[in-house]
């Protein structure tokens, strides 16, 4: 079993109260996607020897602690500008479907509801929403993103000892419940408002249930610098994990290893490959907020150079004391 590097709550525990954003600074993310990232690209079948093949996968699962989340893709249906349908399963993954997730998190904490209004134009979406340039191709691509985030199924298991045995509980949902875009296809105004609906399971126990909020202003800036998912998911954990260390003032923080890290973020391939992807992040995050990184040490092997070990958190008040740096 995994050791947990984000401890992720537990669904059964009571909601914390939820503090209505104010749009130009406090973003939201769903804990349980810093718990579980979503993939970096579409996931394919491998076959029995753990070969790549080229038929995409319709389940991802990911292990932290205790917990195991699956994701089930649901199927997406988009026109395309000849008027052609065309039907697939996605599994959602890469950057955009992050800003997506990030956006319907915001925006239904700022509504108090799972109902949301979108702008009445993909541009509007594009540019205002998620702070990307519009381009035909960007618009099918955010499109395609978003409605397999709203068809996903999502699948939490938590497994603790008993008293006699071993308990495991399992919640299912779906993101969204009800889903009506109305977009032209060059991204012009119309007039008839879009609409989305999450599921109530999906608003209570992942939306409000563990909220994480974060400077928007930040996150922003980190959409517009960088084209990693990784990145942003980097971002928004250590943001998290940060805030929960000075919040509880503890002493000297344990080494989260590599391997545990690799395993959370789910990576796809040798650690050391993730160390360095990891590292190339954090280096993008400091252009961005240098205090952020400056509290997160690289910690190796007493004698010997390079070796993989881990990192380890700091309170803001550790950060003069010159440990090696993580983006060093």
């Amino acid at each position: 079993m995994n050791e947990s590097t984000n401890n992720p709550q537990n669904v059964n525990e009571d909601k914390r109260p939820i503090v209505p954003a104010n749009r130009r600074r406090v973003g939201y993310y769903p804990e349980t996607f810093i718990s579980f990232s979503l993939p970096y690209r579409a996931p394919v079948v491998r076959t029995a020897d753990g070969e790549k093949t080229a038929v995409p996968s319709l389940v991802w699962e990911r292990r932290n602690g205790n917990f195991i989340l699956s994701m089930t893709a649901g199927a997406v249906t988009t026109v395309d500008k000849e008027g052609k349908e065309h039907r697939e399963f996605v599994m959602p993954s890469g950057k955009y479907s992050r800003l997506v997730l990030h956006w319907l998190c915001s925006e239904a904490i700022a509504a108090g509801g799972p109902e949301i209004e979108l702008s009445t134009s993909w541009k509007g979406f594009l540019n205002n929403d998620l702070h990307l340039t519009w381009s035909p191709k960007t618009a099918r691509e955010v499109e395609r993103q978003l409605r397999a985030l709203l068809a996903l199924r999502l699948e939490l298991t938590t497994i603790t000892p008993a008293e006699e045995g071993t308990n495991i509980r399992t919640i299912s949902c779906v993101v969204g419940k009800d889903v009506d875009l109305t977009f032209t296809q060059d991204g012009a105004l119309d007039d008839r408002k879009s609409r989305i609906v999450l599921s109530q399971e999906f608003w209570e126990q992942v939306v409000t249930l563990w909220p994480v909020p974060h400077n928007k202003k930040l996150w922003d800036q980190l959409v517009a610098s960088t084209k990693s998912p990784l990145t942003l998911d980097v971002f928004l954990w250590l943001s998290h994990r940060l805030h929960r260390i000075e919040g509880a003032d503890i002493g000297k923080s344990p080494v989260l290893s590599w391997d545990s890290l690799a395993s959370q973020f789910g990576a796809d391939g040798r650690v050391k490959k993730f160390r360095e992807a990891f590292i190339k992040s954090s280096r993008e995050i400091e252009a961005i907020d240098p205090q952020l990184i400056a509290r997160v040490e690289r910690v190796d092997a007493p004698g010997r150079r390079n070796a993989l070990t881990g990192i380890r958190l700091h309170l803001k008040k550790d950060v003069s004391k010159g440990y090696k740096n993580i983006a060093s």
